[in-house]
Parts: C-alpha cells; structure tokens; sequence
C-alpha cells in the first residue's frame, strides 16, 4: 500500500546507483529449499547456458555470475530462506540496500515506508519464538522462558513466589488451550455441551450486505461486546502475512479474502506495572487469553452470517503493521504498536474476512517524532535491546528482525535471553512509554501538545520521569483487597 513513497524517494539515487544481488552463503541452505532461486531466474529459464546461477557441486549451494545477472530481484524476493540480498553501488561506493538515503520528513507523514527491493516476507520460523522451537543454530533453542524456574523461585523474591508463578501460567489456559480460538472453520460443540444439540437447523445461505457502512459498525460493535477495547478494519496487506507457518508448511490464505478485523485487547495496567515480576506477566497472559475468546467470538459471529473468517493472534502475519493500517495506531522504538487511547499496554488479534467491510484509515498522533526525542523505553529495557538512536534504519541487528521497514529495530535475541534468566516474560518497555498511562485528564493534555506542538517533546519526557512514571510497582500491591480489574473498575459500572 505504501509502497509509492519509497518509490519517490528512490528517485533521488536510481540514476546513480547499481544492483548487485548476492547469495549469502551462511543463510543458505540447500536442505530447506527446492532452489527456487534457480526455477525463478528467467535469464536461466531462456538460455540456460547463461544462467547467472549455478551450482557448486562440492556444496550443492547456489553462486551468482554477476557479469551475467540482470539484477532483477526475483529470486530476491523467491528465496525462502532470505538467503539472497541486495546491495548497491552509488557514485562509485558499495552499500547494503538497507543503507538507502532517509527522509525523516516523509517518514513522519507516513505510517510506514518500506524499501521494495529489500523487504520480503518472512517465515514464522524466522521469529524469535520460532527459532526457539525449530532452530538447533539459536543458542537458546529448545530453552524456554521457565527453564530456570526452581532456582527462580528459590530466591524467594517478591514477585516471584510459587502463589506469583501460578497465577501467571494459569493466565494463559484459554489461548494456550482453546484451539478453537484459531480454527478456520465452523467450531463443533463439545460432547454434552448443548443440551439442544442437532434440534433445530441454523440460518442458511449468507446475510446480504446491503450497506456495508452499517455493516461494518456492526462488527465492531459486536467486537466490542466481545472484549475489544479498539477495532479497525483494513484491507489485507498480504506483505504482512508469514511465508510458513512453525512447521514450515506454506500459509496460503485464499484470495477472496480481502478483509482483516484488528482489534486491540487493553491489559490490567496497575497489574503490568509490577514487570518483570510474575503479576505483570499475568497481565500479559490474561490479554492473550482474552484476545483467544474474542477472537473466536467474532470469527463465529461473522460465519453465522455466512461468510469466511480466519481468527489468528501472533499467528499467520505481523500484526502491528496490519494494527497500523486499520487506524489504530503507530510505530514505537520499542517496536511495538502505540495507540493513542492506551499507549502500547494493549495485544492484538485479527480476523481475516471475506465480509464485505470499509476500510480504515492509518491515524497520525505524533508518536513517531515524539519516539525520536523520547528513549524512555530504552533507558528501562533490562537487557539493552531498544536502540537509542536518532533515526530509524532499515536493517536490524538478528535475523528475526524482517528488513527493509523505515524503523527503529529491536535485538529479539537479547530480549528473549532475558526472559530466560527472568523466569517470565518482560514488559519494562511498555510501562515506561509515557503513551502508556491512565485516562487521567492530565495525559490526555500532553497528548494534545504531542500531537500539535511537537517541539515541547523533550519537556514531555522530562515531566514523565520528574513524576516518577514509568518506574516498577511493587509486585506485593497486586495482591490487597482494594485492587481493581478491568472488568471491576469504577469506570465499568
């Protein structure tokens, strides 16, 4: 969609630059593809001859001729392995692709820009938590977040007791074992559970859609009624969906459906607070489980119209890029989704749809210049894995950070490695974000200068931490009497 503006950047250096596509040969490996590099080349395909890849016979692995490589990027973008990349040669100096002129100004007005030539979709596998379960290479595969548990617990700190344990694990039980939450189907009932099972036949055929406007209201009111907090619709962005699912089989949703239903589940803050300890992680789990229950819920309310519907959480595609094209927010340097009503204290699911729906728009708040300013997230992250810079780039530091988005990248390896040593998951980030603070009139007030005054940032930020935002709650708060939960808060009833 947003492809058009990195297209007029590029003009600025098209006329003097080269391509030269490479083969990465630590990426490569001939036991995970079917060298699809070499069928898609079409200079091979006519004169095989001069087919400008060709095999090392001592490796079975792939070489480019670059005398005889047009430079086309096909098998750039065919590659499932990301083994093949792009480099330039402007005025005479060799850069990655990924080193191409910002436009911090354009960057601004956009919800994101993406370099073509570099930015492919990417495998499942290729994901943090995918390489954990399928890749030996990961230094901490096969190693999970619960891995030092006993000795955790040990310790004996607050936070971290066996009562903090079960309540973060138990938190997780319906997305971690309600598989219906992501079926592509109809759900069955469970024996016994209908006492009128198989009494009665369902509506037949599909609800005609005779106004899509009011038809999309209703679906996110019924989202709402369901458990969102935000809903957005867009179209889908098939960029944004994986190219393999965690056990390497292809994700191929069908074409007629065009529609994604994101929405946004807001997390027990006063809860998440307390992380890294086990009551913010709770937070954490609670979200996830309540995504799994509204997800279902509005992929079985749209079947019962008749139509198509494909519940997923983390699964099948990124969902902060599709969050932000259905207007629910922006880009963070902590690299997750910020929007304007909860900062980034929400989790994200979508329902991907064949009903007929109006899209949304992408909003603009201010966040991404105020991000530049603002290293809040950065200065809390226990495992130094946010970046400070300036600027954002278009390569990250590990091969679970997909290339060529116009963003500040995240180390996802230092991170999780920190989750092990923790024994549960961390939020520090989150909870540092001056967009992640309460209804309070006083923060709807700083968001109003963020967005139309950008250049009082740096006081915003100083006045965050002068009021002691953003600092750790004592995981013991959790437990009195007088906490309240999202669904028992005042503002509920």
């Amino acid at each position: 969609m947003y492809f058009e503006a990195y297209r007029e950047l590029e003009k600025t250096v098209v006329q003097q630059r080269r391509r030269i596509v490479k083969i990465r040969n630590d990426a490569c490996n001939p036991n995970q593809c079917n060298y699809e590099c070499i069928d898609v080349c079409p200079v091979g395909r006519r004169k095989e001859r001069l087919a400008p890849i060709k095999l090392i016979k001592e490796s079975s692995k792939p070489v480019i001729e670059g005398s005889l490589c047009t430079s086309c990027g096909k098998c750039v973008t065919r590659c499932p392995l990301g083994a093949i990349i792009i480099s330039y040669e402007i005025g005479g100096q060799k850069i990655q692709g990924t080193q191409l002129p910002i436009d911090l100004k354009r960057w601004k007005q956009s919800p994101y820009i993406i370099n073509p030539t570099v930015f492919r979709r990417f495998s499942e596998k290729d994901t943090i938590f995918g390489r954990v379960q399928c890749n030996p290479n990961f230094e901490n595969y096969q190693v999970g977040i619960h891995s030092h548990l006993d000795a955790i617990l040990q310790a004996r700190r607050s936070g971290y007791s066996r009562v903090d344990h079960a309540l973060s694990a138990a938190s997780w039980t319906v997305y971690d074992h309600f598989r219906g939450a992501f079926s592509w189907n109809k759900l069955t009932y469970a024996p016994g559970a209908k006492f009128d099972e198989g009494l009665g036949e369902p509506p037949t055929g599909r609800f005609e859609v005779k106004d899509p406007e009011r038809t999309t209201h209703i679906v996110k009111h019924a989202a709402r009624s369901y458990g969102a907090a935000l809903v957005g619709i867009c179209k889908l962005d098939r960029n944004w969906l994986y190219t393999h699912d965690l056990k390497g089989v292809s994700e191929n949703i069908p074409a007629h459906i065009e529609n994604v239903v994101v929405m946004a589940i807001e997390m027990d803050l006063e809860a998440l607070q307390t992380t890294p300890a086990y009551p913010g992680a709770y937070a954490t789990g609670n979200g996830y489980s309540r995504m799994a229950f509204t997800q279902a819920c509005l992929a079985e309310f749209i079947r019962e119209l008749g139509y198509d519907a494909i519940p997923a959480g983390n699964n099948l595609g990124l969902s902060v890029p599709l969050a932000i094209d259905a207007g629910l927010g922006q880009y963070g340097r902590h690299g997750l989704l910020i929007t304007p009503e909860f900062g980034s204290n929400v989790r994200l699911c979508k329902v991907f749809t064949d009903l007929p729906l109006l899209p949304d728009a992408p909003i603009d708040f201010g966040a991404l210049d105020f991000c530049r300013t603002c290293k809040s997230c950065a200065d809390a992250c226990p495992s130094s894995s946010i970046s400070y810079d300036d600027n954002p780039s278009w390569v990250g530091p590990t091969i679970s950070n997909n290339p060529g988005i116009l963003k500040w990248y995240v180390n996802v390896e230092s991170c999780y490695n920190f989750w092990t040593l923790n024994g549960n998951d961390c939020s520090r980030c989150i909870i540092s974000c001056p967009f992640t603070r309460n209804r309070h009139w006083s923060h709807g007030v700083k968001r109003f200068f963020i967005k139309q005054i950008p250049w009082l940032n740096r006081l915003w930020v100083k006045l965050d931490s002068w009021m002691g935002y953003g600092k750790q709650r004592n995981p013991t708060a959790f437990w009195k009497p007088e906490k309240e939960f999202i669904h028992t808060r005042k503002g509920n009833r």
